[in-house]
């Protein structure tokens, strides 16, 4: 599979810009009247993250040019840098979003890079990989190399001499059993494989390294770990560490001091200078006494839980080896766990000192003495300046004291022996959960972020871009919903994972938990870790937020009530595993029709009440009649506000390996459903929206893509251009004034489109051959500075915001004659041109941007300079007010009028 590298392209602000057509993301659907030409003319503007970049999987550095350098991204592709994390590229932009689990540089060739994807962790969104790629050029072009249904890679090793000789460490399915599970190993560069170490369908292997110097010598690391979707064992008995000492051939599991039982992720290093010294981390799963405290807390827990209290485990384990791995000794003290965890599980070995051992963990452990201990009095985080649950690291073998680390928060690097970090900041990598806008001018919007709590940044920002300085924090945790009134945006609700909901006072700055509680003696709670909140459309004080109930306040969150009974299956069973299960996960009311709500769950139900919770009525049967699996996840219900009667659903089988797209719209209340998927290609559907002015106009977002249905449903594009490929769409909404999509990427970010044209293509725009698009109410914004000028160097970030004046679309069915020309005029009421703009003739949508300026002075009648020419002089503004703008075009001639709107106070 060959990459193509996507050309980067700047923001021009300029009289007349036509909308160019660039390559449309995701699989063309089938027929339909939005066609792949017009669905491409709608460009997205990136406009996030800055400082929040994402978790980062590995790092490793080219082995002779001390200032180039690559990263893995857990849901971005592949990374490098040739100026020491001044600026990076992106080495695979076809697959852009897929997480990288692991990535290798030839030692004979750094030219060679072999890249495995899917992330090795199973989390809760598990983006599934595609197999192996590699390049021979450097990353200048790819090829597939196979082994796609391994789905997640935990490690490649490549020999030191002989390039075309790679062992792949595959986890397979996160969530179900599957024969591609195993160690593989090519000897042609991957033209074939053979699978040299197997234990079966159920245990894959994460973990692969070669001994220095003897590269015959291969140890790998098995991982036997069970998930169902409301339960994880990460561990089990098949867990192991393996030695073969003929390339692959014969295999011997290894015991000499090393646990055995139920293990969790396991880690290898061998030191390169003495590679008879190896390391192993390994996440002990194995019951343990509990201590004296441990007893206390249980003890005073009281009322019994559906959930069995947790065992306590041995935890993290740090091994050494001295004779190649035939003999073990643990070195961390028992009461000490370092590691572990199924998120991390790696370790690193300075490569000038073998007694000096790093273990990436939520903190950065370091051991001076070859793991006896962490830190001066206990194990200490070696990081402490920068974020936590850290991954990757890499050591200058030139240099120990200079490392670069790799964590949630992105990357950061040390020239002092960790004394002091220096962050990077700068890389379009945030992972959102869910996006959220208010209703201020601009307005502005709200992200919940993966480990990085929650951020509001302005659609446009005052400065004439949008940049860091114009992003701030209004939440904390793993950043989920966030809500705004939308009569007063003063009021924020902002949630953390698993229903950690408070209302924050913009105004004050001031924020307060509302995290509702059940009554004395009821059941807990149980909240998604996307809990959902709504604001009432009718009555913006009252809010809702789903547990398994759901709960209304009728005071912005200062008390709560229960307006329904359990909605979900409340299966003892799945209430028994470790994963808060039997949960909400979204909640929609009706804009027409005060107290019409519907809910969704995590166990496959959908509800409805029509009179504010006093009745609900399921409908999950209806909607499984149409094809919906019973038990998949509703990952959305979304309610029209063009009929009472109708609403929309989406389902997700990602926690059965199934990633086949299900949406499903009702007209009746839910008595029936009709499938809409029609040709969405393959991959999970996480949200979907109706447009408020175009019944069928339906928008949804997928694990690939955001893709458009303009006739409700009966077929589907993929939708616009500058949208990264693969990007993974986790929440989009339409801005109810504004118009503009904006789109929430599990990976990539946020990006903002205009949509207001295609509000207008119903059957009777597509019978014309000529249309002028209504043209959306525009205020002149003044720059203002916010920032030192020229003081961030090019170690920064910025985005565009959208043209600065005013936007005139129109469509050509057909391109004009040679002759012909398109021309938009802009006139006052009284008949005075202000304005007259040719626009493309081509076919398709076009645009011309108007900059709301009077037409330039003309000279006095005495032959002297006018009033407002000067060598920095510009056409004045016109005035706030309606003006006529006719278009010319085909013989035609088409009118519409605009309102230039006074810039309010700021």
């Amino acid at each position: 599979m060959t990459i193509r590298r996507i050309a980067k392209s700047a923001a021009l602000l300029i009289l007349v810009m036509p909308v160019m057509a660039a390559q449309t993301q995701g699989p063309a659907s089938g027929p339909g009247p939005l066609d792949d030409g017009l669905a491409r003319a709608f460009r997205y503007r990136a406009i996030g993250p800055a400082r929040q970049c994402g978790r980062i999987l590995h790092v490793a550095a080219h082995p002779s040019e001390p200032f180039t350098f690559y990263i893995s991204p857990g849901t971005g592709g592949l990374w490098r840098t040739t100026n020491n994390g001044t600026t990076f590229e992106s080495l695979l932009p076809e697959e852009s979003n897929v997480p990288v689990g692991h990535f290798a540089i030839a030692p004979s060739d750094p030219k060679i890079l072999w890249v495995g994807t899917g992330d090795p962790a199973s989390g809760r969104i598990p983006i599934r990989g595609s197999g192996v790629m590699k390049s021979v050029d450097g990353g200048k072009t790819w090829k597939s190399m196979g082994l796609a249904e391994t789905r997640h890679i935990g490690r490649i090793a490549i020999h030191p001499s002989n390039p075309d000789i790679v062992f792949i460490a595959a986890l397979g399915y996160h969530f179900s059993a599957n024969s591609e599970r195993g160690l593989y190993k090519t000897r042609d560069g991957g033209r074939t494989w053979a699978k040299v170490l197997d234990l079966g369908d159920k245990v894959g292997f994460v973990e692969v390294v070669l001994r220095p110097g003897d590269p015959d010598v291969v140890f790998a690391a098995s991982y036997d770990k069970s998930r169902v979707p409301w339960n994880f064992d990460d561990f089990g008995p098949g867990t192991a560490i393996f030695k073969s000492a003929d390339g692959g051939e014969i295999w011997r599991k290894l015991a000499g001091g090393l646990p055995s039982g139920n293990l969790g992720r396991i880690g290898l290093a061998i030191a390169p200078k003495n590679p008879d010294i190896m390391y192993a981390t390994i996440d002990n799963a194995n019951e343990r006494p509990r201590t004296e405290e441990e007893a206390k807390r249980a003890a005073a827990a009281g009322a019994p839980s559906p959930r069995p209290a947790q065992v306590p485990r041995v935890g993290g384990e740090v091994y050494r080896s001295e004779d190649g791995g035939e003999t073990w000794k643990k070195m961390n003290s028992a009461k000490e766990p370092v590691g572990g965890g199924k998120w991390y599980g790696q370790i690193y070995i300075d490569p000038n000192d073998d007694k000096v051992v790093y273990v990436p963990n939520t903190p950065l452990y370091r051991s001076l003495d070859g793991g006896k201990t962490w830190g001066a009095k206990a194990p200490e985080n070696l990081a402490g300046s920068v974020h936590v649950d850290h991954h990757a690291i890499w050591i200058d073998p030139a240099d120990s004291r200079h490392i670069i680390l790799g964590h949630d928060g992105g990357l950061a690097v040390s020239y002092d022996f960790g004394k002091t970090w220096d962050a990077f900041d700068s890389l379009p990598l945030a992972q959102y959960y869910a996006v959220g806008v208010d209703m201020d001018e601009p307005y502005n919007i709200y992200g919940g972020l993966q480990d990085n709590g929650s951020v509001k940044i302005p659609s446009n920002g005052p400065s004439g871009m949008i940049t860091r300085d114009d992003w701030t924090a209004v939440g904390g945790g793993d950043g989920m919903v966030n809500v705004v009134d939308p009569a007063d945006s003063r009021w924020l609700y902002n949630a953390s994972q698993n229903g950690a909901i408070q209302r924050v006072d913009q105004k004050l700055g001031l924020s307060q938990s509302i995290r509702p509680r059940p009554p004395a003696g009821g059941p807990a709670y149980r909240f998604n870790w996307t809990a959902p909140i709504a604001v009432s459309p009718h009555n913006s004080q009252i809010i809702t937020i789903g547990a398994q109930v759901l709960l209304r306040s009728l005071n912005r969150g200062d008390t709560w009530q229960e307006i329904s009974p359990d909605l979900t299956t409340n299966d003892p069973v799945k209430l028994k595993g470790n994963i808060e299960f039997c949960t909400l996960t979204s909640i929609a009311e009706s804009p027409l029709e005060a107290g019409l709500i519907w809910v969704g769950t995590d166990d496959g139900k959908v509800q409805v009440t029509r009179n504010g919770g006093g009745a609900w009525r399921d409908v999950t049967g209806n909607l499984t009649a149409a094809g919906a699996p019973e038990e998949y996840y509703v990952t959305r219900v979304f309610a029209s506000a063009h009929k009472p009667g109708t609403a929309y659903a989406a389902k997700a089988g990602w926690h059965r390996d199934d990633y086949r797209p299900f949406v499903f719209r009702t007209e009746d209340f839910g008595e029936t459903w009709a499938n809409i998927t029609a040709d969405l290609p393959e991959g999970t559907v996480y949200v979907i929206a109706e447009d408020r002015r175009n019944p069928g106009l339906l928008f949804a977002g997928t694990e690939m893509s955001v893709f458009a249905s303009v006739d409700g449903g009966r077929a589907w594009r993929g939708f616009g251009s500058g949208l990264p490929p693969n990007a993974l769409v986790h929440d989009l909404l339409i801005h109810p004034r504004a118009n503009d999509l904006v789109v929430a990427t599990h990976g990539r970010g946020l990006f903002v489109v205009d949509i207001s044209p295609l509000q207008e293509m119903n059957d009777k725009f597509f019978a014309e051959d000529l249309a002028l698009f209504e043209i959306e109410p525009k205020i002149p914004w003044t720059p203002r500075r916010r920032k030192l000028e020229g003081s961030d160097g090019d170690r920064k970030f910025s985005a565009p915001n959208e043209p600065a004046g005013m936007v005139i679309n129109y469509y050509l069915k057909s391109a004009l004659k040679d002759k012909d020309k398109a021309v938009i005029r802009i006139a006052d009421p009284y008949g005075e041109e202000m304005a007259a703009i040719e626009g493309k003739g081509t076919a398709g949508l076009q645009s011309v941007v108007w900059d709301m300026r009077r037409p330039p002075a003309k000279k006095a009648a005495g032959g002297g300079e006018p009033a407002q020419a000067g060598r920095f002089a510009r056409p004045r503004l016109v005035p706030p007010g309606e003006y006529v703008v006719p278009l010319e075009a085909a013989g035609r001639k088409l009118v519409r009028r605009a309102l230039v709107r006074a810039e309010p106070e700021r």
